[in-house]
C-alpha cells in the first residue's frame, strides 16, 4: 500500500515538471535559509555552554550610582575574589583575569605584540573547561612566571605545540615558562585569550576596594539560587566598599551574571568580546519561520489552484472504490515526497554554501554540525511541517469531491478554496512587505551610524601604540621625523583613543555655586596637538598652548556635556582638584570647552568628559594628506624603524577602527537583508506558479475576450488586477506592523533615525513589492494576452 502511494506520488511529480520544479525550488530555498538561520541561532545560544560547570559559573558585575550618573562595569575590585574565597563557604571557586594590555613577547628571533594575554588565578582550569594538549591543568599556573598558551600561539612562536618548558620573554625581560598548551579558546566564548600567566607572578599587585579593573568569576554549588547570594554582597559592601565611597555619595552594588547569559543579554560597555543580542535571535527565528510559512503557502496555493485539474482523477478513484482516507493519504504522501526531495536539494545547498555563510556571519560552523541529533530532528520537523501542514488543505479539500458531479463536469465553485488562496496570498505578501520595510529601515539606521558626524575627523588618521616606557620616551624624536614628511599634517598622542573607553576617577569639582564636590569624572590625557589633529572644535575658550607654560600643569579641557552636567554658566576658570602621589593635590582650571564628540560608539550617549594635558602617552596619531597611502605608510614605517629598533610597526586607521564597532550589526543587517530578499523571492516564485495556473484556467475566457475585441493591455490589466488588489491589502496590513517593530528595534540605539522620516521608505517598499509582483506575473499574463484565440477555442 505505502509502496504504491510512493509510486503514484513520484509519477505525479514527474508528470507536472514545471509545477514540481517551482514547488521543490521554493521549498528547497525555504528549508536551506531556515536551516542557515537555525544554525546561526543555535551557535549564538551555545556560547560558553561547553564548560562542564557552565550552569554554576557567574561573573561579578558592579553597578555604580553617583548623585547625577549611573553605569555598570563588567569588572570588580581585585580583593573581591580573595574575600569571597576565604570568608564565604557558599563559594566553590573564584577566578580573576587581569588585563595586561598590549605587550611584546619574544622567542629567539620572533617578536610579536599580544593583546589577549592575561594574569589568571591558578584555579582557572578547575572552573573552566579548556582542552589541554600538553601540561597538567591542576598545576599549570601554580608557580610564578608559568604560562599556558593556546595552540595558535604555540605554533606562532615555536612552530609546534610540543613546547613545554620553553620560555617566552616579555618586554620587562621576565622569562615566562610554558607549562601548558591548550586548544584555541572556542569562538563561542564571551571571553577569549591567547595566553594566561600565573597570578603568582605579581603577588604585590593587590589593589584596593577603591579601584576596579579585573574580571571576576565565582562558582556556586549545584542548584544554588544566585538571588540568595545578594546578602553576601550586601555584607561586603557594608564592610569594605561603603567606608570608601559613602563620603562621595556613591552607591555600589554587585550582581551575578550567569556566563551562559553574557553573550546575548549583557549590555555592558566594556565587554571583553563583541556581544550578541537576544533580539536578533527572535528576529532571525521569526524570519526562519516566515520562510517556512511562505514555502508552505506556496504549496497550498499551487495545490488548490490545480484542484480542478485533478478533480477528475479524484472522481475516477472514488468510483473505483477509493475511500476518503486513501485519497488523503495519497495527497499527503505526495506532499511529503516533494518535501523530501526539496530536503535533499537543500542539504546539498547547505553543504555548498556553508563556507560563504560562515564568512557572512563571522561564524565557524562546520559541516559536521548538521549531523548533530538536534539538527537532524530540526530537519525532520521541517519536512513534517512542510509536507503534512503544507499538503493538508489540498488533501482534505480534494478528497471530499462528489465523484458524480466531478465526472459530469459540475465541480462546485462555491469559492472556499479561492477565499483561502487569496487569504494565503495576502499573508504571504504581508510578511514579504514587512520584511522589505524592515530591511530598508535597518539599512538606513546602519548608514546613519556610519555617516553620522562624530565631532571629529576620523579620515586618514593612522594610529599606533606605544606600550612601553622606552617607546613613549622616544616619541618626540619620532614626531619630529614624521613632521618632516610633506604628507603628514600633524602628529599627536593621548592616553585613550576615540572609540575606546576612558578612565573614571573621583575628583573634587567646582560647582556653579563655587563649592568643591566629589564627582566621578571620565578623563584622559592628551598633548598639545591632539585637538587639532582630530579636527575637534573649541566652542569656548582655547586649546592647550605651548606658549603658555602653566598649561602643562594647570590646564584642562572639558566637553559640552560636562558643562551641562555641572550646570556651569561660565565654565572657563572652573576648578578640578587632581590628587598626586602622596597627599598633595593640584588645582587645575578649565581653559576651553570642546564641542561634544563621540569618544565611545554611537550605542552610548556622549558622557561628560575632562581632558588633561600630558606627554608620555600610550597612543600616537598621524594625520595624513595623501592620495598614495601605501607610499606614505612605508615612509612612516622607515621613520619608526629608525626610532624603535626591533619594535615591529603595527598600526590601524581610525575610520576602520570606528567602523569595526558596528561590524556585528552590519553583519546581522546583511544576513537580514539577504534572507529577506530570499523570502520575497520564494513568495514571487509561488506567485509565478499561481499566475501560470490562473491564466491557464482562464484561457478560454481570454480567447473569447480577444474575439470580441479586447486589447492586450486590457487583458493584462484584467489578469493582474486581482493580485494587485491582494498586494495592496497586504501593504495596509504590513505597514502598521512594520512601524511597531522597527520603532521598538530603534530604541536600542542612543542615536537613531526618526521613523517618521522613513515614510518614503515605507512607500518605496510598497512600490518595490508591487513592481516585483507585476514583473513576476507579466510573463504568463502577457503570453496569455497575445496568444492566438483560435488555439484557446478550437476544442469547443
Amino acid at each position: 500500500m505505502l509502496k504504491n502511494l510512493f509510486k503514484i506520488a513520484i509519477r505525479n511529480i514527474l508528470k507536472e515538471k514545471g509545477y514540481s520544479a517551482i514547488n521543490i525550488l521554493g521549498l528547497a530555498i525555504g528549508i536551506t535559509c531556515s536551516m542557515f538561520l537555525g544554525l546561526y541561532i543555535m551557535d549564538e545560544l551555545s556560547y560558553d555552554r561547553y564548560h562542564e560547570n557552565a550552569g554554576n559559573i557567574y561573573r561579578v558585575v558592579s553597578n555604580i550610582k553617583e548623585p547625577d550618573n549611573s553605569f555598570t562595569w563588567a569588572v570588580a575590585q581585585i580583593p573581591m575574589a580573595d574575600e569571597l574565597r576565604q570568608n564565604y563557604p557558599d563559594v566553590v571557586n573564584t577566578v580573576r583575569f587581569f588585563g595586561l594590555g598590549r605587550n611584546l613577547y619574544t622567542y629567539e628571533d620572533k617578536s610579536f605584540y599580544e593583546e589577549d594575554v592575561f594574569l589568571a588565578d591558578s584555579t582557572v582550569f578547575d572552573m573552566f573547561s579548556y582542552e589541554f594538549i600538553a601540561g597538567d591543568p591542576q598545576t599549570a599556573l601554580d608557580k610564578p612566571y608559568s604560562m599556558v598558551i593556546t595552540e595558535s600561539m604555540a605554533n606562532k612562536y615555536f612552530g609546534t605545540t610540543d613546547c613545554l618548558n620553553q620560555s617566552l620573554t616579555d618586554q620587562d625581560n621576565d622569562q615566562l615558562k610554558i607549562t601548558g598548551v591548550i586548544k584555541d579558546v572556542p569562538a563561542n566564548s564571551h571571553f577569549r585569550f591567547d595566553g594566561l600567566i600565573s597570578r603568582n607572578s605579581a603577588p604585590q599587585y593587590q589593589g584596593s576596594w577603591g579601584n576596579f579593573g579585573v574580571f571576576t568569576y565565582i562558582q556556586l554549588p549545584e542548584g544554588y539560587k544566585p538571588a540568595n547570594f545578594q546578602t553576601n554582597f550586601d555584607k561586603i559592601v557594608k564592610d569594605h566598599v561603603n567606608p570608601i565611597f559613602e563620603q562621595f555619595k556613591i552607591t555600589i552594588n554587585y550582581e551575578l551574571q550567569r556566563i551562559t547569559d553574557i553573550h546575548l543579554y549583557s549590555k555592558i560597555q566594556d565587554e571583553a568580546e563583541e556581544g550578541g543580542d537576544i533580539s536578533y535571535i527572535y528576529i532571525f527565528g521569526a524570519v526562519a519561520i516566515f520562510m517556512l510559512i511562505i514555502a508552505g503557502i506556496n504549496y497550498m496555493n499551487l495545490a488548490t489552484a490545480r484542484s480542478t485539474q485533478r478533480a477528475k482523477e479524484v472522481g475516477v478513484r472514488k468510483v473505483m472504490g477509493a475511500g476518503k482516507k486513501q485519497l488523503i493519504s495519497q495527497f499527503m504522501v505526495e506532499s511529503v515526497v516533494m518535501s523530501l526531495v526539496a530536503l535533499l536539494v537543500s542539504i546539498l545547498l547547505i553543504y555548498a554554501l556553508l563556507p560563504a555563510f560562515n564568512d557572512l556571519a563571522n561564524k565557524q560552523i562546520e559541516v559536521g554540525y548538521l549531523l548533530q541529533g538536534k539538527v537532524l530532528v530540526a530537519l525532520f520537523a521541517i519536512v513534517i511541517f512542510i509536507g503534512v501542514i503544507g499538503g493538508s488543505y489540498p488533501a482534505f479539500y480534494l478528497s471530499r469531491f462528489n465523484p458524480v458531479n466531478v465526472l459530469k463536469g459540475k465541480l462546485s465553485s462555491r469559492g472556499g478554496n479561492t477565499i483561502l488562496r487569496k487569504s494565503l496570498v495576502v499573508l504571504q505578501f504581508s510578511i514579504s512587505i514587512f520584511m522589505l520595510i524592515s530591511t530598508l529601515v535597518v539599512f538606513d539606521q546602519l548608514r546613519f551610524l556610519m555617516n553620522k558626524d562624530l565631532g571629529f575627523n576620523k579620515e586618514q588618521v593612522l594610529r599606533f601604540e606605544m606600550p612601553d616606557e622606552q617607546m613613549r620616551t622616544a616619541y618626540n624624536g619620532l614626531r619630529q621625523k614624521l613632521l618632516n614628511n610633506p604628507d603628514v599634517t600633524s602628529v599627536a598622542s593621548s592616553s585613550s583613543s576615540p572609540g575606546n573607553n576612558v578612565n573614571k576617577v573621583i575628583f573634587n569639582v567646582e560647582t556653579e555655586e563655587g563649592e568643591m564636590n566629589e564627582r566621578g569624572i571620565d578623563f584622559f590625557i592628551a598633548d598639545f596637538d591632539f585637538i587639532d589633529a582630530m579636527q575637534m572644535t573649541i566652542v569656548e575658550g582655547r586649546n592647550f598652548s605651548r606658549d603658555i607654560l602653566s598649561d602643562t600643569s594647570l590646564a584642562v579641557l572639558v566637553n559640552q556635556s560636562m558643562v551641562n552636567r555641572m550646570g556651569w554658566t561660565e565654565p572657563l576658570g572652573k576648578k578640578f582638584d587632581i590628587p598626586q602621589q602622596g597627599d598633595t593635590v593640584i588645582t587645575k582650571r578649565v581653559v576651553g570647552v570642546v564641542k561634544d564628540y563621540h569618544q565611545n560608539s554611537l550605542y552610548d550617549e556622549i558622557e561628560p568628559l575632562m581632558i588633561m594635558y600630558g606627554q608620555n602617552n600610550y597612543y600616537g596619531y598621524v594625520k595624513l594628506k595623501t592620495s598614495d597611502m601605501a607610499k606614505t605608510v612605508e615612509e612612516i614605517d622607515a621613520a619608526w624603524r629608525q626610532t624603535f629598533v626591533n619594535k615591529p610597526f603595527e598600526y590601524n586607521f581610525l575610520d576602520q577602527d570606528f567602523a569595526s564597532q558596528y561590524a556585528s550589526d552590519k553583519r546581522r543587517g546583511d544576513i537580514f537583508t539577504i534572507f529577506s530578499s530570499l523570502t520575497i523571492a520564494i513568495a514571487c516564485l509561488g506567485l509565478l506558479g499561481l499566475t501560470a495556473f490562473t491564466t491557464e484556467r482562464r484561457t478560454k475566457e481570454i480567447g473569447i475576450r480577444k474575439v470580441i475585441g479586447a486589447s492586450v493591455k486590457s487583458i493584462v490589466a484584467l489578469l493582474s488586477k486581482e493580485f494587485v488588489v491582494l498586494v495592496l491589502i497586504a501593504t495596509i496590513i504590513a505597514f502598521p506592523v512594520a512601524w511597531y517593530f522597527m520603532d521598538t528595534w530603534l530604541q536600542a540605539f542612543a542615536y537613531r533615525i526618526e521613523l517618521k522620516d522613513e515614510v518614503p521608505t515605507f512607500i518605496l517598499s510598497a512600490v518595490i513589492a508591487l513592481s516585483v509582483i507585476v514583473l513576476t506575473m507579466s510573463y504568463h499574463t502577457i503570453r496569455a494576452a497575445i496568444s492566438n484565440p483560435v488555439n484557446a477555442l478550437k476544442d469547443e
